[in-house]
């Protein structure tokens, strides 16, 4: 035999060798209730990886949040099953948070093993409020998928917010709740702070008073037009807030307004108030508070 023939099949032969190995090697899929037992021991040893093994999906925000859980299931067994080609249901039950719960799961038969629905191995959890699990926020815009487990959720930002609440979030749950939230003094300081800003840029020169900035000037009599404006900010509205609205009163603005009289000459006047106010919506972020003007 040629040695270039020799090598060839040499070569053949080893790749057949190293494909029949692999395939040993390769995890075989189990029945639908060896999955499920699967599964229910990767929630209890708070293993996201290991929930992924069994071919749930897990978005990054759920595993952060399952890695802070306080508390996991445990003792879970099989109660009853039912499966055909393509689609299984396990009933299975287990502990949690000191009392027993009975969920049901449902696989489907993809590329040779059950892999468990994420409708029925995630729970669903709406917040009133943004809130976060430790370090992971959560927004209150959207349902939250969280892996089944027991969480100390906090209302968001932390540094605003005061308010906490428990969950326990059971396989295929889907829940709303109310996490009752009270401001922080810190809230209105920085909301003062953040209206100071947007109202300095309010009161930039200008040839018209801006928009929503609570800027009313009765120059109409004594103008036939207006070139510029200034104004001078003699004392800043003081905010009172609540958790979704924000009013702020009590301001003093001086506005200097030039331009051309109705009878055509050049003209100057000074307008003063002193009850110069503004109102508007507060909303959370994950780490900030945002005031939006009417």
């Amino acid at each position: 035999m040629k040695p270039r023939a020799a090598w060839v099949i040499g070569a053949i032969t080893a790749i057949v060798i190293a494909g029949a190995l692999a395939w040993f090697l390769m995890p075989r899929g189990g029945s639908a209730e060896d999955q499920a037992l699967a599964y229910l021991q990767a929630l209890a040893d708070g293993d996201a990886a290991a929930v992924e093994a069994t071919g749930v999906d897990v978005p990054e925000v759920t595993a952060s949040a399952f890695a802070a859980a306080s508390d996991h299931l445990s003792e879970g067994v099989v109660e009853s099953s039912t499966a055909d080609d393509h689609a299984a249901v396990v009933i299975v039950s287990y502990e949690l948070a000191g009392a027993r719960h009975e969920s049901t799961l449902t696989f489907a038969h993809r590329e040779g093993r059950w892999v468990p629905q994420a409708a029925s191995a995630l729970g669903s959890v709406q917040f009133t409020v943004p809130v976060s699990i430790d370090d992971t926020p959560l927004p209150s815009d959207k349902k939250a998928l969280l892996l089944p487990a027991v969480y100390d959720v906090s209302a968001a930002p932390v540094e605003f917010l005061d308010g906490s609440a428990t969950i326990e979030v059971l396989p295929g749950s889907t829940q709303d709740v109310d996490v009752e939230a009270t401001l922080r003094p810190e809230a209105t300081a920085a909301a003062q702070t953040q209206l100071e800003e947007y109202l300095a840029t309010c009161t930039a020169p200008a040839p018209e008073p801006p928009r929503s900035c609570g800027i009313v000037i009765p120059w109409a009599a004594d103008f036939a037009a207006v070139s510029e404006i200034r104004y001078n900010i003699d004392r800043v509205p003081t905010v009172a807030l609540t958790s979704t609205a924000f009013q702020a009163h009590g301001g003093a603005l001086t506005a200097t307004v030039t331009g051309t009289a109705p009878d055509g000459s050049a003209k100057t006047l000074t307008y003063r108030t002193t009850n110069w106010s503004v109102r508007g919506d507060v909303k959370f972020t994950d780490d900030d508070i945002v005031l939006s003007v009417w």
